[in-house]
């Protein structure tokens, strides 16, 4: 219940950052903040896609995949509620581009964030200052992929503004949804088999 509860708490104040301010640097300060924090109680994942990534490389028992995404998703959809609470609106993602362009870009930026997460931070090569290598990630994938897709690499974003769309009625497109969604696990699935195929044999 700790891993999920911090799962939960993270990934609310992440997806927060990102709504109220789509700032780079603040989401990634934001993002900092709560590795250090969570990543001794869950791992610190805030995103079903680095799940998917860490569980494929063994890090993460499957049994505990879904409820790592379910807690992420409610983090994320109490963060679009809490938003609209005090701005009185939140935007709801989409791509600035055509679906197939958005799609390739989801998938580059979570192969990215997903393979400096598995070789920082779960890799026994890693590095104890992991968070400043990943946080400062964020601010290079927003710069290449927001102009595009939007530049969310994170399934629970798109799930929980999807959630916040329909009771807000403002609505969603599943097409976006389907994008959001399956590129991030796509990209985060290369990442775990780079991540295989380039760690040293005595790791494996």
């Amino acid at each position: 219940m700790k891993k999920l509860l911090m799962e939960f708490i993270g990934t609310f104040f992440f997806v927060l950052a990102i709504v109220m301010t789509g700032n780079a640097i603040a989401i990634a300060a934001m993002l900092m903040a709560w590795l250090y924090i969570g990543g001794y109680v869950s791992g610190a994942h805030y995103n079903p896609m680095v799940s998917l990534a860490i569980a494929l490389s063994g890090h993460l028992k499957w049994r505990e995949f879904p409820h790592y995404v379910a807690a992420q998703v409610g983090g994320a959809f109490a963060a679009f509620l809490m938003a609209a609470f005090l701005h009185g609106s939140a935007v709801i993602p989409a791509p600035h581009a055509t679906l197939l362009q958005a799609f390739v870009v989801e998938i580059l930026l979570a192969f990215v964030l997903a393979s400096v997460i598995l070789f920082v931070a779960v890799s026994k090569h890693g590095s104890h200052i992991y968070g400043l290598a990943i946080g400062f990630t964020i601010p290079a994938l927003a710069a290449l992929g927001g102009p595009i897709s939007g530049g969310l690499f994170n399934p629970a974003i798109a799930l929980g503004g999807a959630l916040f769309g329909l009771i807000s009625g403002q609505g969603f497109m599943l097409m976006n949804l389907l994008m959001y969604v399956g590129g991030a696990f796509l990209g985060g699935y290369l990442a775990a088999y780079a991540y295989h195929y380039f760690l040293p044999s005595s790791e494996r």
